[in-house]
């Protein structure tokens, strides 16, 4: 069974945290969540430290599966960042009866991952994390900030950054989105360089029913820099969700 941090929140909820990440991704934006249901935010198979299990998007969305089956949630909604995006999208495609609903922050049907970075992380894994990944992941950083970006990474498992890239590098579902049929909400930072905003256009455009969400001068790492305010969009629609 994977680790959680737990809070509170309008309907049964399962975070999924990107390439390299951790479920601290999540820290502040659960803190903005209310009701009486449970959200939970995982950790996937060798994060932040452990066996690679996984070497797939679709082993990832299995494990989650996995997960869901077991914590007792019934139908739970979604939400996944980035590679996190890609997990829970495909376990709505292969899954649809076992999620309540689905949100897809800074993601894509498809992810496409520079060549820069993966022969960073290949020669020099954390100089690509602190040279390339970092700096590529936000509209603005400071101390503060970078501090906090550093604890939601899998630091300590460096080869697990490589093992999620390469993962994201082989994902696409673009063909299978047609048979979308839940409720989604899809969300983006104004300024994302690593799941550019017309990723996000293209999820509004080909999922049925969808809404879509653009966050001001926010970069890819949307759950750090505008915590608050994805928040209280993912409130707004999860408390859609009830029944």
């Amino acid at each position: 069974m994977l680790d959680s941090i737990s809070h509170e929140s309008p309907c049964d909820v399962v975070f999924v945290h990107g390439a390299g990440g951790n479920s601290l991704l999540w820290r502040r934006t659960l803190q903005g969540l209310s009701g009486k249901a449970k959200a939970l935010a995982v950790d996937l198979p060798g994060h932040p430290s452990g066996e690679i299990t996984c070497r797939s998007v679709g082993d990832y969305s299995e494990a989650l599966h996995d997960f869901i089956q077991s914590s007792g949630l019934e139908k739970p909604a979604v939400c996944g960042h980035s590679m996190g995006g890609a997990t829970v999208l495909t376990l709505a495609l292969t899954h649809p009866g076992d999620v309540g609903g689905l949100i897809l922050v800074s993601t894509g049907a498809k992810l496409g991952v520079a060549p820069e970075i993966l022969e960073g992380l290949r020669v020099q894994p954390m100089r690509a994390i602190e040279t390339l990944i970092t700096p590529w992941s936000f509209n603005s950083i400071d101390l503060g900030l970078g501090r906090e970006a550093r604890a939601a990474l899998s630091v300590s498992n460096l080869p697990v950054f490589l093992n999620d890239y390469l993962a994201c590098r082989a994902f696409d579902v673009r063909a299978d989105l047609q048979k979308m049929a839940m409720k989604t909400l899809v969300t983006c930072g104004d300024k994302d360089r690593m799941t550019p905003p017309r990723w996000s256009h293209y999820l509004g455009a080909n999922i049925a029913g969808s809404e879509v969400r653009f966050f001001k001068d926010s970069g890819h790492m949307l759950p750090l820099e505008k915590p608050e305010a994805l928040a209280a969009v993912v409130q707004s629609f999860l408390s859609g969700l009830i029944p």
